[in-house]
């Protein structure tokens, strides 16, 4: 059945905690990768390709991609979904030898502010996130943004990491989220996250 277990954990869980304010980072440039750049695997987007897409990204070496389509899903069709924004496709680390996700979300239409797109996504169905830090930056050679943000399970009794980053296509807003199973392997895989951001192109 489909991987959206992890799309259960990102919806947010419950918290006694205050969230935090969110901060609000600017830069015009590219920020500097602050891990190691992971090698590349196959291209994620192009027609042709596991997943195609209004743009398109390098997935990391291993890490396995996969179309998902909402119709096909039945009642677990709003699994899929946060606020405007649906799942369109998913590039599975488990290969790779991590638990979690590379997930893109696409908001048909949509157009505005990437740093808006992020906003709308992190509220939607999340009540408990804490920490969130956004900034511009620039994603195919276009005006793009990023967040970062915790989520704590008190099933769990864990706190998980959560990075994104949206741009604008034509198709509309995209959001690619990277989804880490717990802190080690969210600083494990984030090397995939920014090798997404870093070769994003959208398409001619």
């Amino acid at each position: 059945m489909l991987a959206l277990a992890g799309v259960l954990a990102v919806a947010g869980c419950s918290s006694s905690e205050k969230p935090a304010e969110p901060t609000f980072e600017a830069s015009s440039a590219p920020a500097a990768p602050s891990v190691a750049v992971t090698a590349a695997g196959v291209k994620v987007g192009p027609k042709g390709s596991p997943c195609e897409l209004p743009f398109s990204f390098d997935a990391a070496a291993d890490w396995k991609p996969k179309a998902v389509d909402v119709k096909t899903l039945g009642e677990f069709a709003e699994l899929a979904k946060v606020g405007e924004f649906t799942n369109v496709c998913e590039i599975d680390a488990k290969p790779a030898g991590n638990i979690g996700f590379l997930r893109v979300y696409l908001a048909e239409g949509r157009s505005g502010q990437p740093r808006g797109h992020l906003d709308a996504f992190v509220k939607a169905g999340r009540r408990e996130v804490s920490g969130e830090v956004y900034k511009d930056i620039q994603v195919a050679a276009q005006q793009g943004a990023e967040v970062t943000w915790n989520l704590k399970s008190t099933s769990l009794d864990m706190t998980t990491r959560y990075s994104a980053f949206a741009m604008n296509t034509e198709a509309g807003a995209v959001v690619v989220v990277l989804n880490a199973f717990d802190e080690i392997e969210y600083e494990q895989m984030l090397p995939a996250f920014q090798l997404a951001v870093q070769s994003a192109a959208v398409a001619s």
